[in-house]
């Protein structure tokens, strides 16, 4: 996938329901990703 530089839309949207570092349990829908920066990029992926 292909990200638009600082958006975030993805790492804060969508649920995330298998463990990621950072949220053992997942996340529900809306609320924003550990592995998301200040400037809405992805520790994870880039």
């Amino acid at each position: 996938m292909i990200c638009r530089v600082g958006c975030g839309a993805c790492c804060i949207a969508p649920s995330i329901s298998s463990a990621i570092p950072g949220m053992p349990e997942g996340k529900p829908a809306g609320v924003r990703c550990v592995q998301l920066t200040n400037d809405n990029r992805c520790k994870l992926f880039g």
